[in-house]
């Protein structure tokens, strides 16, 4: 039994500290705006070839181009927001563009590398470690580690700080926070900056255990949505117990039949569906960015 319940343990609770990292800028974004933006997963894949674009194969120090790779995420996220925003103001066109957008960069991405790339390079060693005596990349170590380190800033800066205050205002009611003299369209670009920021990081620190692809931003997008129905579109709070729940229960199928090994995402889909039958409103009910 130890030797199923030790993995399960391990990765469910790195991935789930990953995944709240990935989860939580899509639902903070959700929570903000109420629209689906459905190329949140898309900046995954940007910043990991951007990485590899600057590190690789223009020869910059990895960390600057780790920085250059989140800005890249960051103005193509608020780029992507203002267009659709200006563009596509009705909710399902929001929805709908947005997908097309992250399908257009998907395509571009094909088309510049057809034979994809090489692994990404990594900020951290490749020498596994073990944990309760299982053997784990540095890179998942990292991920959860930095995760944390996010998480607990995310919830100061949302709880205890005057722009937390006004960001969750802004989410409670956005018109009656016009009213008191809030910049509304000012806090919803600081918090898809924030998101996308949220969404790179993770791209940094995850993709170098795995090679590049220009599919590789479904996952993510689909641990982000899954996260999020679970919780309960929107709800800050209620994202963190969602996502460690979506992550043991992959995990606690993997390692428990492991003929199931590569169907994570098929088993965060049926917890999905689970929830939408079971509980419409997810754990926290459709709530707000806190």
């Amino acid at each position: 039994m130890s030797s199923v319940l030790d993995p399960v343990v391990v990765y469910g609770t790195l991935f789930g500290l990953t995944y709240v990292l990935i989860a939580l800028g899509f639902t903070l974004l959700f929570g903000i705006s109420r629209v689906l933006n459905l190329t949140y997963g898309a900046l995954y894949m940007v910043t990991a070839y951007s990485v590899y674009y600057f590190a690789v194969q223009l020869g910059f120090n990895l960390l600057l181009a780790t920085a250059l790779a989140i800005g890249i995420a960051v103005v193509l996220g608020l780029l992507v927001f203002l267009l659709c925003t200006k563009l596509a103001p009705d909710p399902m066109q929001f929805l709908i563009v947005t997908i097309f957008i992250a399908l257009l960069l998907q395509y571009l991405f094909e088309y510049w590398y057809p034979a994809g790339v090489e692994l990404v390079p990594g900020l951290v060693s490749t020498q596994e470690i073990l944990i309760l005596g299982v053997s784990v990349s540095p890179t998942y170590i990292a991920a959860g580690a930095v995760a944390l380190v996010l998480l607990v800033v995310l919830w100061v800066w949302i709880e205890w700080t005057p722009y937390g205050h006004t960001v969750r205002a802004t989410a409670e009611d956005p018109e009656t926070a016009a009213l008191f003299g809030i910049r509304v369209r000012t806090v919803y670009l600081v918090v898809v900056a924030v998101s996308s920021v949220l969404v790179a990081v993770a791209a940094v620190l995850i993709v170098p255990a795995q090679e590049a692809t220009p599919q590789m931003w479904i996952e993510p997008f689909v641990i982000a949505f899954v996260v999020a129905v679970i919780g309960g579109l929107g709800n800050f709070k209620w994202t963190i117990p969602a996502a460690f729940m979506v992550s043991y229960t992959q995990f606690a199928v993997v390692f428990g039949f492991p003929q199931t090994a590569g169907a994570q995402d098929i088993v965060a889909f049926l917890v999905a569906i689970g929830f939408i039958i079971v509980v419409p409103r997810g754990i926290g009910g459709i709530g707000h960015a806190t």
